[in-house]
């Protein structure tokens, strides 16, 4: 799974690519990838595990009645864009990422992917941060489709504990901060891409 983090005096961003990526980087630009300066070689990987027991606090986790496409500006905010395709299926994540965060991640190795079951179907859950932040009890799954074949985790955080800004306070909505992907679309998310790490660290 490739997940790039550009960071700097003034910016911080992250992008979780879900779907394999169209065009692939080439080798200057693959130069400047920073992450091998503070992650050894044996922490550059993505965990995949299988944990049955997760099933416990997700069935005790809010489900919205809506899809996460149809909440967007109704009952919370994103902090940037996110690229879904048109059947509502995301396919890559905005997001904001410092870099020190985003080491942490990789050298804790709390970016997993853990098989395990749900309402009687097996599902993989894809971890953007470490387990107990993603299995939070406040958190909440958002279907991606009314299939109910892909949710994403999200925290609900205030806006201005975030620092963001609305010259109206009634437009103001929580904002998502995305936690992880629940999936059962292993055609959609392919397990052999999300298992692969590909980190990219570079300043901007």
């Amino acid at each position: 799974m490739r997940i790039t983090c550009f960071h700097g005096d003034y910016s911080n961003m992250g992008y979780i690519y879900l779907t394999p990526p169209k065009t692939e980087y080439n080798d200057a630009y693959w130069s400047r990838n920073e992450i091998s300066q503070y992650v050894s070689k044996e922490k550059l990987s993505i965990p995949y595990v299988t944990d049955l027991d997760i099933t416990l606090t997700l069935i005790q986790m809010p489900v919205s009645e809506n899809t996460f496409k149809a909440d967007h500006g109704k009952s919370y905010d994103t902090e940037y864009g996110n690229d879904m395709n048109k059947l509502g299926y995301i396919m890559g994540i905005e997001l904001t990422l410092a870099k020190n965060t985003f080491v942490d991640l990789v050298i804790t190795q709390a970016i997993k992917v853990i098989r395990t079951e749900w309402r009687g179907h097996e599902f993989h859950l894809i971890t953007f941060d470490h387990l107990e932040n993603v299995l939070h009890p406040e958190n909440v799954l958002y279907k991606l489709t009314d299939a109910k074949d892909a949710f994403v985790i999200v925290q609900l955080k205030q806006a201005e504990d975030l620092g963001f800004d609305y010259s109206n306070d009634s437009e103001m909505q929580p904002i998502a901060l995305f936690k992880g992907l629940l999936s059962a679309r292993k055609d959609m998310y392919p397990l052999e891409y999300l298992i692969k790490p590909d980190f990219f660290l570079c300043q901007d």
